[in-house]
């Protein structure tokens, strides 16, 4: 599958997103960065990140439009109906914690759930009254998660200090 080609079709929905497509690349880039991902499992796994918030801004519509709309552009890159199947029902459920979820599900939901850290979103979410990064750092899957969530975690404290100290 040809990602450069998805992001393309995608680009004109995800713009329609609070933080926009720069949001999925960076997700996207997260994800190839720290998340090995078995070649037999990297179409249906990039796919899924690409894709996840392609329905809008809130939870109901990515979860309600956005298989609708990966659908449509997965056909029009001649996927087949179990691959659309598969991509679509980790769209339609990315923002949950199921127990044992498939590998391509819980690296978008690590990656996701990782770029929150990030200089560009922390802020956002940091702003929020009683938001709880330890519990955002303790719903990631994997070890490797968690440690970077932490790590991440405690530069974007650090940067926090330093920009109070400095006023």
């Amino acid at each position: 599958m040809d990602v450069d080609k998805l992001f393309e079709l995608a680009v004109p929905y995800l713009e329609k997103n609070d933080f926009g497509v720069a949001h999925t690349r960076r997700v996207f880039e997260i994800a190839k960065q720290n998340f090995p991902v078995k070649p037999e499992l990297q179409e249906v796994t990039f796919a899924s990140i690409i894709l996840h918030d392609i329905g809008g801004s809130s939870i109901k519509d990515q979860y309600e439009q956005g298989p609708q709309i990966a659908a449509v552009l997965l056909e029009k890159l001649n996927r087949s109906k179990g691959f659309i199947r598969q991509v679509c029902e980790i769209i339609s459920t990315h923002h949950e914690h199921p127990a044992n979820p498939s590998e391509p599900f819980r690296i978008l939901y690590d990656s996701d759930k990782l770029v929150m850290f990030s200089p560009e979103e922390f802020s956002y979410y940091d702003s929020r009254e009683g938001f709880d990064w330890n519990k955002i750092v303790n719903l990631t899957y994997s070890k490797k998660a968690r440690q970077l969530a932490s790590e991440m975690l405690n530069q974007r404290e650090n940067e926090k200090k330093t920009k109070n100290k400095q006023r």
